[in-house]
């Protein structure tokens, strides 16, 4: 489990991006945060892994409060954070792209050999580029790798942001089947997303951001007929 606790964040000192948001991802469970555009939901994503430092507030993993680790700690924690943008070094091949995603481990060469194994059963794909430079793959291809990247220490808490900005419907529909597979495997999962549609459908709780605030939140199929107002509001919005 991770929880956001009255987090707010200012970029500047009169300009505050979240305000008093709480959000707890369960364990084992996909909760999906969403909100028009400017909402706040990428700043509540980066600050739950480290990115970002919270002006007020505290997050929590478990029960143990992480708000002063850095990124790279909370890494070691098992937390894994998946930006929206594609992340991957396109000068490097595939394979090296996820001995980056191990640098935590990085002097256990067995480990490191051993998880990118497991990887590549779950990326079969990727199996087969091994040796292709990252910046050659098809959009889809490259986002499969951030995720592969990202399981490489094999953590128990993934942070993703916006899965399917950018790709294709044939190739999104392929990223949701593959976070409904991760948390099968027993991830918790918080997903930042602006696909209403596959956002219920995937998700067991929603959380709804409006001007940096929570709006709204409850279990998924609970949510229908009040999402459809939200959104009918989002769209009222010149």
């Amino acid at each position: 489990m991770i929880r956001g606790e009255d987090l707010t964040v200012a970029y500047y000192a009169d300009i505050h991006v979240l305000q008093d948001v709480t959000v707890e991802a369960a364990e084992g469970l996909i909760t999906c945060v969403i909100g028009p555009n400017g909402a706040g939901k990428s700043t509540l994503v980066k600050t739950l892994f480290g990115y970002l430092s919270p002006n007020k507030g505290s997050v929590y993993l478990e029960d143990s409060d992480i708000t002063a680790l850095a990124g790279q700690e909370r890494m070691r924690l098992g937390i894994g954070y998946v930006d929206q943008m594609h992340s991957v070094f396109p000068e490097m091949s595939v394979d090296e792209n996820l001995e980056l995603g191990a640098w935590t481990f990085r002097r256990d060469s067995a480990r490191v050999a051993e998880a990118k194994e497991a990887v590549y059963v779950q990326y079969p794909g990727l199996d087969k580029q091994r040796e292709t430079a990252a910046g050659s793959l098809s959009g889809g291809q490259q986002r499969m790798l951030d995720m592969a990247r990202i399981l490489m220490p094999d953590p128990s808490v993934l942070l993703i942001d916006e899965p399917s900005a950018g790709l294709a419907p044939k190739i999104a529909k392929e990223v949701y089947s593959d976070i409904i597979r991760l948390k099968d495997q027993g991830k918790t999962i918080l997903l930042v997303d602006q696909n209403l549609n596959q956002a219920v459908r995937i998700s067991d709780y929603l959380y709804v951001m409006e001007f940096g605030r929570v709006s709204n939140h409850g279990p998924s199929v609970d949510l229908g007929d009040d999402l459809r107002e939200i959104v009918s509001s989002w769209l009222a919005v010149t």
